[in-house]
């Protein structure tokens, strides 16, 4: 049985900053992730992943995300905010009419994040045609949790046309020791570099990692040292 998420759980978005860090440790704002938050503040959960394969659960996005990309938006037009789409989203026409009236009514302001999915089961090409899809209405594209699930070196291989930035997860590496997990990191900002692609490394929690990463222009910083995000911009 899929759960909608009932208005009384009071879904709604944070916008959590994605910062370049210099050597000095002096961080700026980039971008903003919109990530969906339930009345306690925590992720929704699988409730709320599995409605998203519904047209009522997605219905519930639209109305949600399109309230909090006005609020966010409206009075602020140097932000660019990134937003989360699962791919199976991209089967319901009302998202991708949502998209289209993102784009008319906010252009570059708003750019897209491709999740990860590890049930999914697929070929290399299942979402070839919709990330052109979003490439031709004109978004900016990030593929997220490069590495994991269904983002793998080859998915991204095939992407790389399309796509602005990719995002690596530290969370991914959380039982493995500090050089394994930098070893990975240096190989994917390896990557992201020869292709000219934006690299954010995601899971910063604690100033140590920050400084591990600090002041290479290709790198972008996210996570918990650097704040939990807020409801407004």
């Amino acid at each position: 049985m899929i759960k909608i998420i009932t208005s009384s759980e009071k879904l709604h978005n944070i916008f959590q900053p994605i910062f370049q860090v210099d050597h000095e440790m002096n961080a700026k704002v980039n971008t903003y992730e919109m990530l969906m938050r339930d009345s306690s503040g925590a992720f929704p959960g699988m409730d709320f992943l599995n409605s998203l394969t519904t047209p009522e659960g997605n219905e519930q996005w639209i109305a949600i995300s399109r309230k909090s990309l006005a609020t966010a938006l409206t009075s602020h037009s140097e932000c660019k905010i990134y937003i989360n789409l699962e791919p199976c989203q991209m089967e319901f026409d009302s998202v991708w009419q949502f998209l289209e009236e993102v784009h008319e009514q906010y252009g570059s302001q708003v750019a897209i994040e491709i999740t990860e999915r590890r049930e999914t089961i697929h070929s290399l090409d299942y979402l070839d045609e919709k990330i052109i899809r979003l490439k031709k209405m004109g978004f900016e594209l990030a593929i997220d949790d490069v590495c994991a699930g269904s983002n793998s070196y080859a998915f991204i291989v095939r992407q790389l046309k399309a796509i602005q930035r990719i995002k690596l997860s530290l969370l991914v590496f959380k039982n493995e020791d500090h050089e394994t997990t930098r070893d990975f990191v240096n190989a994917w900002l390896t990557f992201a570099t020869r292709h000219h692609l934006d690299f954010v490394i995601e899971g910063i929690a604690d100033r140590q990692l920050a400084e591990t990463f600090a002041g290479n222009p290709t790198v972008l910083q996210q996570g918990f040292y650097w704040g939990k995000g807020s409801a407004e911009i």
